[in-house]
Parts: C-alpha cells; sequence; structure tokens
C-alpha cells in the first residue's frame, strides 16, 4: 500500500472534467463579478466530494473490477490496498469533508447539490442500476451534471438558467461518450456481467444508440442560442465542435469498429471540455446588465 494508491482511488481525470463543469457552472451563473475565495472554496469541496465518490465506488466496484480486464490493476482488486474497508472509510471521509466546506463556507445549497451528486452515483448508478439494467448510464448519467448546479448554487445561492443547460449538456452527453467506451471493451462488460447497452444489444442496435446521442447533444447544445442564457461567442464553439463530433459520429455509423468508437469517445470529451470553456468566455465577456 502507498499514498498513490489512494489517489488512484480518486479518479483525478474524471474529478478534473466534473471541477470544469463546477467551474462553468459558477462562471455562467456570476459572469465577471467573480469571488476568487468563494470559488476556491467550491472547488476544495467539489474535488473532495468527487474524490469521495469515486474511492467509495471503487470499493463497491471492487468485484467487477477483478474480472474487468480494463480495471483489474486497480488498487482493490490487485490487493495493493489489502482492507477494503480502508477505502470505503477513505471515500466517505473525503465526502463529509466536502459536505462541510460547502455548507460551512459557501451555502447549504451548494452543499445539498454537491451531496446529491454523490446519492445518484452511488445510490442510484453504482448500487441500483449498473448491476441490473441497461438504462443505468443514462439515468446515472445525471451524477456528472450535480457539479453545475452545486456551481450555480456557490455563485447565488440559486439555481441560474444557464447552469440547469449546463446540467442538461452534461447529461446528454454522458451516454454517448460511455457507450462509445463500452462498445470498445464489450467483451470486458460481458464477462463481468454488466448490461451497458453495447455489451447486451446487437452492434446494429449499439451503433444506432451511439450516433443518436451524439447527434442528440450536438443540436441541443447548439439549440442552446434560442434561450437567454448563451450568446454568439458560445454559438461558435458549439457549432465548430458539434461539426467535428458529427463527422466522427458518422465515421463510426458507416464504419462501426472500436478503432472509431475510441477515436469518437476521446474527442467526445474535448468536445464538452471546449463546450464548457465556450460557456465561460460567453458569459465573461458580455456586458453587466
Amino acid at each position: 500500500m502507498s499514498l498513490s494508491d489512494y489517489v488512484q482511488l480518486m479518479k483525478l481525470r474524471i474529478d478534473a472534467l466534473l471541477l470544469l463543469v463546477a467551474t462553468s457552472g459558477y462562471v455562467a451563473t456570476s459572469g465577471i463579478r467573480i469571488d476568487l475565495f468563494r470559488l476556491s472554496l467550491l472547488l476544495l469541496a467539489g474535488f473532495l466530494g468527487a474524490a469521495g465518490a469515486s474511492a467509495t465506488n471503487h470499493y463497491l466496484d471492487r468485484d467487477l473490477d477483478s474480472v474487468m480486464r480494463r480495471t483489474q490493476n486497480r488498487p482493490l482488486p490487485a490487493h495493493r490496498i489489502e482492507t477494503p474497508a480502508h477505502a470505503l472509510a477513505f471515500g466517505l471521509a473525503l465526502v463529509v469533508a466536502g459536505l462541510v466546506i460547502a455548507g460551512v463556507g459557501i451555502n447549504l445549497l451548494t452543499a445539498a447539490m454537491i451531496g446529491l451528486g454523490f446519492v445518484v452515483y452511488i445510490g442510484v448508478y453504482t448500487l441500483g442500476l449498473k448491476r441490473s439494467h441497461m438504462s443505468n448510464i443514462v439515468i446515472g448519467g445525471f451524477a456528472g451534471s450535480c457539479p453545475a448546479l452545486a456551481g450555480s448554487a456557490a455563485a447565488a445561492n440559486a439555481i441560474s438558467l444557464p447552469a440547469v443547460l449546463i446540467a442538461l449538456l452534461v447529461f446528454l452527453w454522458t451516454p454517448g461518450h460511455f457507450w462509445a467506451l463500452a462498445y470498445r471493451s464489450r467483451e470486458d462488460y460481458r464477462r463481468a456481467g454488466l448490461p451497458m447497452l453495447p455489451a447486451v444489444s446487437d452492434e446494429r442496435t449499439s451503433v444506432r444508440a451511439i450516433t443518436i446521442s451524439s447527434t442528440i447533444v450536438a443540436f441541443a447544445s447548439v439549440a442552446f442560442v434560442f434561450t437567454s442564457a448563451f450568446d454568439a461567442l458560445y454559438l461558435g464553439v458549439a457549432v465548430v465542435a458539434g461539426a467535428v463530433l458529427l463527422a466522427l459520429t458518422a465515421k463510426f455509423l458507416i464504419i462501426p469498429s472500436a478503432e472509431n468508437a475510441w477515436a469518437g469517445y476521446r474527442f467526445s470529451g474535448i468536445y464538452l471540455t471546449l463546450l464548457l470553456v465556450g460557456m465561460m468566455a460567453d458569459a465573461i465577456v458580455r456586458i453587466p446588465v
């Protein structure tokens, strides 16, 4: 056991994306009026909440991780952390610390949104749907939307329209993104008995679902400009990034392969990042009323 094993439990790459979602919710709500101290508290609380949820997920999924090639070398299935309960205690301690910092240092609504993300990810997704129904990532993916709501709560002690749209964006983006990964690793999911859509459906159904999901998010992201939340700067980013996403999706539809699924999966993470940055830039350059 080493410190690096506990760091691995936190899933830092996922944490980084969730913190970007939280930051975009904050900035899209606050505009140029950014309170750096409050934003810092949000990022600290959000990091602890996300990292704690990830560590808890490692504990609950250790049996699945031991039979999937992609996850066999994680600290628990590889027995580098010999007492699984230590990982659970570590995760829950991080979550509690994050909730306390959010509730005391920011406001109770921010803490509630961070807590909601934990409940959805662990209670609804990990314990409820992941092993039982192929809607798992569709419904459980809402956990990734909660940081946007927490960001808005930290900025205004309320949930703003831009933050709701960011949450919707992440919700729509999640299925296609993870189905593309599951398509590439579907034998792994079958070995673990997980009902992720590409593992339990035929190839035609899987390809169609990934295509429809990616197309919906690309068009929905552009449609956001018809609200009062975002303007021309964001629109330009959404159109260009969406065009690339649709091109990769079309290539996968024409030639379904693990390589094309992986290319779409990798770009979809970049796509979401570009949109979130575009949303923040759009909010900052607006002239306050």
